[in-house]
Order: structure tokens, then C-alpha cells, then sequence
């Protein structure tokens, strides 16, 4: 009855991936404007950086899915009022000045494929929200209207390699602010969270040399999340990373999404799929299996840091909450945490 029933299963997965494929669904991480979008007060406020093409239609911005010519960056600051958003391009010096007049933590969020400017800026509220705490979002072209599926995603990476040095040069605006502004962590936390295709920013970043030259740690936490990039290899690049304290893996083996981009593209198994020897030295990975696995909709396979498997899960709340707010983990609460088997780090419990 069992193998019947784990048969079926595997024909199920592969009729949807099929489906999915077919549809120009796959890999659209998240197709919801925003989870709790009913429940973010009006008025809220996040910080955007981007680097899309943009232009002016009845007075609004809006944003293409063309890298923008140039290293220089947009800054934006991102306003929600009753459903819908007000973007409004503000100078750099003001833009880091309110993160520097805040008195609460921050986090750098880096999204996956297949967002739109809008949906980038609503998961950016969604975290806000959910977690309390202080989001900028690096808003990058990841979502083609007239591509789907696998081209969509393929499309992406080739934005995301364009814009390479705009995520550098992100990096190198941070490590400026740190500077001028040396009391900012006495009392407030700036962590790096990357979910998913975003995360190929990091492995490039490495293999190419780039980042910011001898700066001191620009992150408290960096949260390497559901990665769209292959396993094989990545303590290579992984263990070169000088911008953070600490650095967490996660992954889940039944994440749809990725298992989508390991079958339907040339990749192997992706590194927020399965882990495997040999692990990074310097971080610390959790296995989101037991909590989450297979289920529907089975976007919440890859994106359990908000919505379905966040609000079900404490243990997953707290978890990311506390990296969220840059503080470290105690993977040693066998409440939350169990070691995991094979040795591959540590498996959260729901």
C-alpha cells in the first residue's frame, strides 16, 4: 500500500511539473500580489532599490523588465495605500538617512524569479508585516510578461548577470553607510535574506572576484534561502563569503519549484533542494522537511518564510524571525531543532 501509494505520489509531481511547464507557470515562485495585504495598514512605507528601466505614464512611475543602463541605482521609497502602491524616487543621502533615523532592525531583501516591480515591493510588506521589521528590497527585472516558464527563468538569469554589478555596487553603497555611520549597529541589526534565483548574485559575485574591498562585516545574519543554484560545488563560493557574521542555509527536498529547475533546465540538484557532503565550514544548514515537504499549494513548498507554513508554524516564525532581527540561532532547542541524520545539519521541527 505504501510503495502504491508513494508511486502515485511521484506520477502526481510529474504530471504537475509537466503541467506547470506547459501552462508557463513553473518557477513563478509566488504569483499572489501579497499575503496579508488586507491586513498592512495603510500608509505602511518600505525602501526599494532598483534597477529597471523606468518611465513616467499620468504622472505614476513605472517599471520594464529591462536592466537599466549605467551603474547607478534607483532609490525609491514605497508607499501602500489602500491597495495599491505610490513609488516615489528619492535621493541616496535621504534614502540612507532613514535607515540611519530608525530606531529598529533592518533587513536587505533580495527576491527570486518571476516578480514584477509591484509583486517584489508587496513580498518586501509581506515580510515587513509578518516579521516586524524595517525592509529595503532590491527590486530587479525577474518577470517578462510575454515569457513563461522555463524561458521566463532562463530570461531572469540573464538579467541577473547583467545586473551583477548593480547588486556590487548595492553592496559597496552599504559598506559607505557603515562608514559614515559607525554607531548604527550599537543598537540595530542589518541582516542580507535571498530567496531562491537570488542567491545566483552571491555564487557570481564570488567566482568573478567582486564586492566590496576590505570592509568589515556589512551583515549580521545572511540567509541563503530555497537556492535556485546548483548544490554541487557551493562550498567553493559559499566559504570565500566575508560580508556576514553568520550565514544559514535552508532547503527543503520537496520543494516543487526547484525540482521543476532541476528537471526541465540543465542544472542539477539545487542547493535549497537537498544538501549533500561536503558542507560549507562557515554555515549553518536547516533542513525545512519534516516542517514543510510536499503539499499544496505547493508554492508554500519553496516559500515557507511567509503565508501558508509561517502562519501554521511557530517554530518556523521564530526561526526566521530572529535572523530576520540579526539575532543568532539556537540550533541546540531540541524543541525546534533535531540534528539531522546523515549529518547534514539540522532539521526543523513544525
Amino acid at each position: 500500500m505504501n510503495v502504491s501509494f508513494c508511486s502515485s505520489k511521484v506520477q502526481f509531481m510529474a504530471i504537475s511539473l509537466g503541467f506547470f511547464l506547459i501552462s508557463g507557470l513553473i518557477g513563478h515562485a509566488q504569483k499572489v500580489e501579497s499575503i496579508y495585504s488586507e491586513l498592512i495598514p495603510s500608509g505602511s512605507k518600505t525602501l526599494v532599490i532598483s534597477n529597471r528601466e523606468h518611465f513616467l505614464q499620468n504622472g505614476e512611475l513605472q517599471f520594464t523588465n529591462q536592466v537599466k543602463e549605467g551603474k547607478e541605482l534607483l532609490f525609491i521609497e514605497a508607499t501602500f495605500i489602500d491597495d495599491d502602491l505610490l513609488s516615489e524616487i528619492c535621493e541616496r543621502e535621504a534614502f540612507f538617512e532613514r535607515v540611519y533615523q530608525s530606531n529598529d532592525d533592518w533587513l536587505l531583501f533580495i527576491h527570486g524569479d518571476s516578480k514584477t516591480y509591484e509583486q517584489a515591493v508587496m513580498r518586501a510588506f509581506d515580510i515587513q508585516y509578518l516579521y516586524g521589521i524595517n525592509v529595503m528590497v532590491f527590486c530587479w527585472p525577474s518577470r517578462d510578461p510575454e515569457l513563461g516558464g522555463v524561458k521566463n527563468f532562463k530570461n531572469s538569469r540573464q538579467n541577473l548577470m547583467l545586473s551583477l554589478d548593480h547588486f556590487v555596487e548595492l553592496l559597496c553603497q552599504i559598506d559607505q553607510f557603515r562608514n559614515r555611520h559607525p554607531d548604527f549597529q550599537d543598537n540595530r541589526q542589518l541582516s542580507l535574506f535571498i530567496h531562491s534565483l537570488g542567491n545566483l548574485y552571491l555564487e557570481k559575485m564570488i567566482e568573478e572576484g567582486l564586492g566590496p574591498e576590505n570592509t568589515e562585516k556589512l551583515f549580521d545574519n545572511l540567509i541563503i534561502n530555497a537556492a535556485a543554484v546548483n548544490q554541487d560545488g557551493h562550498p567553493s563560493w559559499v566559504e570565500k563569503l566575508n560580508i556576514q557574521k553568520s550565514i544559514y542555509i535552508t532547503s527543503n527536498k520537496q520543494d516543487f519549484n526547484l525540482k521543476g529547475v532541476r528537471i526541465f533546465t540543465s542544472d542539477g540538484k539545487q542547493l535549497g533542494e537537498k544538501v549533500e557532503h561536503p558542507l560549507a565550514a562557515n554555515a549553518t544548514y536547516i533542513q525545512f522537511t519534516r516542517a514543510v515537504g510536499f503539499r499544496f499549494p505547493t508554492g508554500s513548498t519553496h516559500t515557507y518564510f511567509i503565508g501558508k507554513m509561517a502562519d501554521k508554524s511557530m517554530n518556523i516564525r521564530r526561526f526566521y524571525a530572529a535572523l530576520f532581527h540579526g539575532m543568532p540561532v539556537d540550533i541546540n532547542d531540541q524543541e525546534v531543532f533535531s540534528k539531522n541524520k546523515k549529518e547534514l545539519g539540522f532539521d526543523i521541527k513544525q
